[in-house]
């Protein structure tokens, strides 16, 4: 084989070797899921979003009463979530594990951050929990579970508590 054939398999064979990597990591899947979602929802791009989600999607996002048993619900969900301009979501990192043997169902741990102007005109970044289930389908990997909840901020360490009078 000559150098320049040797080179383009070898090339070949780390770029299936990385590719393999990823489709075998449910972590790097969800994450990749998860991109796209903030993408698209940042632009406001509704159909892009509903596209990430099965027919059949149960969603719940972080305010009271934003559910989604229905496509219709869930249309009128991301229409008022992803509106373009709104501070954007951060990825932060997944979690993530194969719920089957067959590598077809993942279940993961999003943490995310979105950041905007308080009424102080200070930076207010505010935690973002979810928790999904996405499905191996032909269109690709599709959210059927979505939940979203706002996390709780740490509490602040508390001072120790004052001695003991001596008796």
């Amino acid at each position: 084989m000559r150098a320049p054939a040797r080179a383009l398999a070898l090339t070949l064979l780390c770029v299936a070797g990385s590719a393999r990597a990823t489709s075998d990591d449910p972590s790097a899947l969800a994450r990749s899921v998860g991109e796209k979602f903030a993408a698209e929802c940042g632009a406001g791009h509704v159909d892009a979003v509903l596209a990430l989600y099965r027919e059949d999607a149960r969603v719940a996002y972080p305010g009271a009463g934003e559910t989604a048993t229905n496509r219709a619900e869930l249309r009128a969900l991301v229409k008022t979530t992803c509106v373009a301009g709104q501070p954007p979501l951060r990825l932060l990192g997944y979690r993530a594990v194969w719920v089957d043997p067959a590598h077809t169902v993942i279940a993961s741990l999003g943490d995310w951050s979105v950041s905007g102007t308080g009424p102080d005109g200070k930076t207010v970044t505010t935690p973002v929990r979810a928790t999904e289930v996405l499905v191996k389908t032909p269109q690709g990997w599709l959210y059927v579970v979505d939940h979203a909840s706002i996390g709780v901020p740490p509490a602040l360490p508390q001072p120790p508590p004052p001695p003991r009078p001596a008796r």
